[in-house]
């Protein structure tokens, strides 16, 4: 089965094409893949155009999309139907950078394509399993009655790493903790394979600080906030004006703050709070589980930054938690370590394509 991936991003679409026979017991890599990005204006006319021109002389059977916010409705991978297109748009108040994004894509693949049958593949899904006590909110219980609840995100990317975890060690990891840190951030504490809790919660700006966006704040804030600014211009600072870049006044990118830190104050204190809250959520999740066997990162900055695994460990050092000097993906922590310690490279679009072909199977 040809299977066409799609991940439509804030700047970017990137395309990946999958040939599964059968479902791959280990990941392998797309036989074809493009990005297409755009700057500041997202013209869907344009878009259209390249898309076909990319895609003209191939050929696939099916199509998978990223959808990130899928509420309580959808607990796996979807067929999309007028149904779950509309259910799509109803929840985009919820994921206001991803989901109307995530439709259009489904949309113009839909005009280019209108005889192939495509998935939707849920962030949120991923998450379905955690306990009452974990996603109730202690609000009224009128909230819960309305949908207002923990649902956590990243969910192809955890999904995706608990296999990864497993093939990696031999046994499936019994209290494990997913650090994914890329430009959205979010923490997993996985038991036996489930995901049990999670750091993102109602919506995609909860939980640990990120590039642009807040991650939790006192909600205090926000109502001594809103008696003078609307909620557009606060949901604009929130999600747009905060995290690295609000507090550092430099980049939204890691990589810019670490080297600025050195003699920047205000880099400093971006850096520092980002990592404050980082472990201390860690700790959550690690009393979540009751313990803690296995320490993942992936995304981007997870994968790639050796002064955020090493400061992450270093603070962790009371777990007995150690790590190699030398270090590439796989198993990163030395012999001696109590908490085995992984790196990685989370691969999305395998599994996204991998729930499509179950889906279609």
């Amino acid at each position: 089965m040809q299977i066409l991936v799609l991940n439509r991003g804030s700047s970017s679409v990137k395309l990946s094409l999958y040939d599964f026979k059968a479902a791959p017991k280990e990941p392998i890599a797309p036989h074809w893949e493009d990005k297409i990005e755009w700057k500041n204006v997202w013209d869907q006319g344009s878009i259209e155009k390249e898309l076909s021109a990319k895609l003209k002389d191939k050929r696939f059977d099916c199509i998978g999309h990223r959808v990130v916010h899928g509420g309580r409705k959808y607990q796996k991978s979807t067929l999309i139907n007028k149904e779950v297109k509309e259910e799509i748009r109803k929840l985009a108040d919820l994921a206001p950078l991803h989901n109307l994004a995530d439709l259009e894509g489904i949309e113009i693949f839909e005009k280019l394509f209108p005889k192939c049958p495509q998935v939707a593949v849920f962030d949120t899904a991923f998450h379905h399993t955690m306990a009452p006590e974990a996603i109730v909110y202690p609000g009224p219980y009128e909230w819960f009655e309305k949908g207002i609840q923990k649902y956590g995100f990243h969910g192809t990317s955890f999904q995706y790493c608990t296999k990864r975890a497993q093939h990696l060690l031999k046994k499936l990891p019994e209290k494990m903790v997913i650090c994914h840190l890329g430009s959205g951030a979010s923490l997993c504490a996985v038991k036996n394979g489930k995901s049990i809790d999670t750091t993102m919660g109602f919506t995609p700006l909860d939980g640990l600080m990120m590039d642009t966006r807040s991650g939790n704040v006192d909600p205090g804030i926000l109502l001594h906030l809103l008696k003078t600014q609307s909620v557009e211009d606060l949901s604009t600072d929130l999600y747009e004006k905060s995290g690295l870049l609000g507090l550092s006044g430099i980049s939204s990118d890691m990589r810019d703050v670490l080297e600025a830190s050195v003699t920047n104050p205000r880099a400093k204190l971006s850096l520092d709070v980002y990592l404050h809250r980082l472990c201390s959520m860690i700790g959550s999740m690690i009393g979540s589980l009751n313990g803690i066997d296995t320490l993942v990162f992936t995304a981007g900055i997870g994968e790639n930054s050796t002064y955020i695994q090493d400061e992450v460990c270093k603070r962790l050092c009371f777990l007995g938690i150690h790590l190699k000097k030398q270090r590439d993906k796989g198993i990163i922590s030395s012999p001696d370590s109590k908490v085995t310690v992984l790196l990685i490279h989370t691969q999305e679009a395998f599994e996204i394509a991998l729930q499509t072909f179950e889906q279609m199977g």
